[in-house]
Parts: structure tokens; C-alpha cells; sequence
């Protein structure tokens, strides 16, 4: 038997269990990184770094109620992931997925990961990635054959928000929203997954484009069978 190989198979699972980097930094140390201040670059997105920044704005909002911080979870955040490509790909926003009947529920989206929670909850939103005011302009750019977002009594562009600023904003939405806010601030949950994709085609319709975003929280069945 090779024990090299064992060994090395051994830290490339280690490695690919461990979060990466960015969700091991308090959400005060990651809000203060340059990087999450960039502007979203619509038609080619960090999805990395905009997974990230979602993670770190649900954490900042559970601190500042005095709730204790969740855990990235991989399976959670896949569960996640898978969710946010699909709504975004079949262009719907639902808990339901009827275009993948294996993941049509959150229950089944996790189970296909996962069977350690024994407790779960999703969050979905649908959130313009444009930094506008609820009554905003829209003229059509011939030149670059796209439509513009723009102030109507100056005409000037409105702007992408930045990382940081997109994934404070979806936050403070479901935080507005009473069943969204509980769970999110739910003190039985203990991890996370978070996830956004962007429209692929963010200036070729005369709606301002947006993200379709999921929150995956979770409990293990351990803390769960300890609370009876």
C-alpha cells in the first residue's frame, strides 16, 4: 500500500473541507479589504468574491443583534450555489425548482449534499444591482447598443453597487422582511451558505439588471436532538 498517497489524498480532502480564506476573517476584517470595495462589474462578476461578501453581510447582521456569527458550510453554500444558477439560468425566483425535480425542494437540495442538518432554512431574494432611487430614467444607447439607467433631471448613469455595498443591501432587505428576518437572525442556526448570480445579459433589457440571491442556513442534528 502506498502511504504517500493516502497521506497526500488525506490533505487535499483537508484542504478541500476547509473554507477558503476570505469566510475565515471576521466580517469587520473582510468589509475592510479594498477588494470588497470594487464595483461590480455586471457582465463579469466575482461570483467568488460576491459569495463571499453576502456570507460576511449575514454574519455583520447577526453581531450587530448580539447573535452569535454562523459557520460557512461547503455542502450548504453548494446546496446554495446550485439554487442561485438554476432560479438564474430557468429565470424564475421560487423555493420550488421544477426545471430539476431531484432538487425541488430545499429539503432535497440539501439532502443531495448533506445529511447533517437536522434543521434548515432558505432565503431568497431578487435585488437590483444598480444603486438608484424607486423612480430612475432608462434611454438606449445606440453606440454601445445597451440601455442606460440614468437620473432623470440630470441624465447622468447610475452606478453598480460596490461587493460590499450589493451584499449589505440584499441583507438589509430580508431584515425589512419579517418571515426573512427570522431566519436570519434565527439563534438556532449555527451555519451558512450564500450565494448570487447576476443576469447574464445586465443592460439588453430596459429593466435595470438585478441578482438573484440564497441563503441556506442549518442546524446539525446534534444541537437539534440536544434541544428535546
Amino acid at each position: 500500500m502506498n502511504w504517500w498517497i493516502i497521506i497526500q489524498v488525506g490533505q487535499w480532502l483537508s484542504q478541500w473541507n476547509s473554507p477558503p480564506q476570505g469566510y475565515l476573517l471576521s466580517d469587520e476584517a473582510f468589509f475592510a479589504q479594498p477588494i470588497s470595495q470594487q464595483t461590480l462589474v455586471l457582465d463579469k462578476p466575482d461570483t467568488v468574491l460576491l459569495d463571499m461578501a453576502l456570507f460576511q453581510a449575514t454574519n455583520e447582521a447577526r453581531r450587530l443583534a448580539g447573535l452569535p456569527i454562523l459557520q460557512y458550510d461547503r455542502s450548504l453554500y453548494q446546496a446554495a450555489r446550485n439554487h442561485a444558477e438554476s432560479m438564474m439560468q430557468n429565470n424564475y425566483i421560487s423555493h420550488e425548482d421544477h426545471f430539476d425535480l431531484s432538487g425541488l425542494t430545499l429539503l432535497k437540495r440539501i439532502q443531495k449534499q448533506t445529511n447533517r442538518f437536522g434543521v434548515m432554512a432558505e432565503n431568497i431574494g431578487q435585488y437590483q444591482t444598480i444603486d438608484t432611487p424607486d423612480w430612475f430614467g432608462v434611454r438606449f444607447n445606440s453606440r454601445r447598443q445597451q440601455y442606460e439607467f440614468v437620473n432623470s433631471a440630470t441624465k447622468q448613469p447610475y452606478k453598480p453597487y460596490s461587493y460590499a455595498s450589493y451584499a449589505r443591501y440584499a441583507v438589509i432587505q430580508w431584515l425589512n422582511s419579517p418571515h426573512h428576518r427570522a431566519n436570519l437572525l434565527n439563534p438556532l442556526f449555527t451555519h451558512v451558505g450564500c450565494a448570487v448570480r447576476l443576469s447574464a445579459h445586465p443592460f439588453k433589457e430596459r429593466r435595470a439588471p438585478f441578482g438573484r440571491l440564497v441563503q441556506n442556513f442549518g442546524s446539525p442534528r446534534v444541537t437539534t436532538q440536544a434541544r428535546r
